[in-house]
């Protein structure tokens, strides 16, 4: 199995929890996952790191006020 095709624990693929962080933030703000800069997006999944907390860790990191 590569690591693309890899389930962290809480049964997420890295593609599917990424565009879900992605998701939260843009309804948050517009932006996307990508147009913020690089965060440690591979350790947080592996982590466990649920997609709606590292996406309000990205924009907090970012200074957006919640």
């Amino acid at each position: 199995m590569s690591n693309v095709d890899k389930v962290n624990d809480d049964g997420y693929m890295f593609k599917e929890w990424f565009r879900k962080a992605d998701r939260c933030i843009e309804a948050v703000c517009g932006l996307g996952l990508d147009d913020l800069p690089d965060g440690p997006s591979w350790d947080s999944w592996n982590d466990g790191v649920k997609p709606k907390d590292y996406a309000i860790m990205m924009l907090e990191e970012e200074g957006f006020p919640f």
